[in-house]
């Protein structure tokens, strides 16, 4: 009986191996991008945030293809070193209340 299960485990195991697709050669079209599910999730935000900013043009540079919007990660890193704020602590950066 442990020679027949024996058997069967060795044919799963080959029919899975043999369905696992072999990676080509050539760089993924893709790599270095993330899709815009994914850049709302690293974000902390909805879906919706993400695509009112787009629609407000206060996003970072994208891709479209087809009907998904894409992001280049290295573009992402430069445009948040560009909206990297430093605080401002002298007394001029206050407003003044006018009574």
């Amino acid at each position: 009986m442990n020679t027949l299960n024996e058997a069967q485990n060795e044919n799963m195991t080959s029919e899975l191996n043999s369905s696992v697709p072999i990676k080509p050669d050539y760089p993924q079209l893709l790599a270095g991008y993330i899709p815009e599910e994914e850049y709302a999730r690293q974000r902390g935000v909805t879906l919706r945030t993400c695509q009112r900013d787009r629609a407000l043009r206060q996003a970072p540079p994208y891709v479209v293809i087809g009907r998904q919007i894409y992001y280049n990660v290295e573009s992402l890193r430069i445009w948040l070193q560009k909206r990297e704020q430093t605080e401002d602590r002298s007394p001029q950066s206050f407003s003044r209340r006018r009574a």
